[in-house]
Parts: structure tokens; C-alpha cells; sequence
């Protein structure tokens, strides 16, 4: 009890005393978990590909937020047109896409623009409520004291450092609803582990223009999307697509 009580003592006085700072820019460093399953690659025939994989790979992403809406978009990097290697090449393709997640707490649109193997998307709908659980464990990141919530989805337990001194409740990406911006987040998803850290915070008040909806891209259910990428996935493994390490015979 007394745990719980100095828990909601820290994010009453925060917030109180802190929220102005509702507004500016979020630099995340997100580190991707690439290590293949060489025995599946294996099995599946494309292990010779899997051989140049790194085990992990990192881009970086920014968040511009103000107290009712955010968004998420890739840092671009400059390319190299005499790059060779496979996996490199898409990586800059990665890191360089229109990519974006936007969030709007008022009117509680949720808009994801995916570019997909040449392809744009645009997938709408409500953001997911999820049901965090705050440990009371804390640490500073940036200089911010944070609190760790979990939460707990189908594809395993998502962790998040959050910190009521930015009264942020959205973002980055979909996650949301905690009493404060999220500095870290882990996640299991697609069997892939992801760390999103925040390695910039700037504080000051964003145009309009830098938080406007996406609107480019064929609009689909995020189950057609899914369904989309699962099939293209399928026919470059049947076809070698794998930079020309498709399935043995």
C-alpha cells in the first residue's frame, strides 16, 4: 500500500507541477532484434541469405507531439548507389520509407502510412486500448525519473518506461495511454524484439503542418494489409527472393 501511495503521489505532483511540457520532438534510436533462426532458414532453404543477416540492425525514428496528437515517422539516411550487399540495401530502403503512425487523442483517429514493395498503404481505425500495468520499478532516462508499465498482448509482454514530467499519453508508434511519454519500450512482436530509446527530447511548440494525418496510399483493413504482406513474403521464398537464395531443389 504504501508503494502504491508514493506511486500515485509521483505522477499527481508531476503532472501537476510539469504540464506545460506538452509540446516538441522525441528522437527514438530503435534497435531490431535481425538474428535469423538458421535452422528454419535452413529447413526453408534460404539459409546462404540468413548467413548475411546481422544480428541486430538500428535506424531512428522522430515523434512530433502536442497534447492531443502525435507522430511517428523514420529519420531518412543517405543511401549508397554502389551498395552491393542484400541486406544492407534493404535496410536504407527501410529506414528511408514514408512510413508513419499518426494519433489523435481528441477525435481518436489512428492512420498508419505503409510503404510495402514499392506499394503505399493507408490503414485507418481506433487505437487499441491496452490495459497497463505500473510496477512502481523506476529509473532516469534523459535525465527524466521514469516509471516501467507492462502490458500484455498476443504476442507476448510489452514493457515501457514512461515519465509524467511530459504529460504525453500517445506514442510512439500506436502505444498509448499511459500518464506520461514512454522514453522506452520493448516489445516481442513478430518474433523479432525491438528497443525504442529516447536519445533526443526537444521541448517547444510544433506547426501544425508537422502533425498532419497521412492521407497518401491505397486505403485497406489492417487485415488486408496483413494479408498483403503475408502473400508477398510467401512468393519471394517460393520464387528465391531472398536475394537469389530462394528455396533449394
Amino acid at each position: 500500500m504504501k508503494q502504491t501511495g508514493l506511486t500515485l503521489l509521483f505522477i499527481a505532483i508531476t503532472i501537476i507541477a510539469l504540464s506545460q511540457n506538452n509540446s516538441g520532438i522525441i528522437i527514438y534510436k530503435e534497435v531490431i532484434n535481425t538474428k535469423p533462426d538458421m535452422k528454419q532458414a535452413e529447413e526453408q532453404g534460404w539459409a546462404q541469405w540468413a548467413d548475411m543477416v546481422p544480428d541486430s540492425v538500428v535506424f531512428h525514428k522522430k515523434m512530433v507531439f502536442n497534447a492531443t496528437a502525435s507522430s511517428y515517422t523514420n529519420i531518412k539516411i543517405e543511401e549508397d548507389p554502389n551498395e552491393q550487399n542484400f541486406v544492407k540495401k534493404m535496410m536504407m530502403r527501410y529506414a528511408n520509407s514514408d512510413n508513419q503512425t499518426y494519433i489523435n487523442a481528441e477525435t481518436r483517429d489512428f492512420v498508419e502510412q505503409q510503404d510495402f514493395m514499392g506499394k503505399t498503404f493507408l490503414i485507418k481505425g481506433k487505437p487499441e486500448e491496452m490495459k497497463w500495468k505500473i510496477t512502481g520499478e523506476m529509473k532516469v532516462i534523459m535525465s527524466y525519473p521514469c516509471m516501467k508499465a507492462t502490458f500484455e498482448d498476443s504476442t507476448g509482454v510489452i514493457e515501457a518506461w514512461f515519465t509524467t514530467e511530459l504529460p504525453l499519453n500517445i506514442g510512439p508508434e500506436k502505444y498509448r495511454g499511459l500518464p506520461g511519454a514512454i522514453l522506452e519500450l520493448s516489445t516481442p512482436r513478430d518474433q523479432r524484439p525491438k528497443v525504442l530509446t529516447a536519445v533526443e527530447i526537444e521541448l517547444k511548440e510544433v506547426s501544425e503542418d508537422e502533425l498532419i494525418e497521412p492521407t497518401e496510399g491505397k486505403e485497406v483493413t489492417r487485415e488486408e494489409y496483413y494479408k498483403i504482406v503475408r502473400k508477398k513474403v510467401k512468393e519471394m521464398r517460393e520464387n528465391g527472393g531472398f536475394g537469389g537464395h530462394g528455396k533449394r531443389r
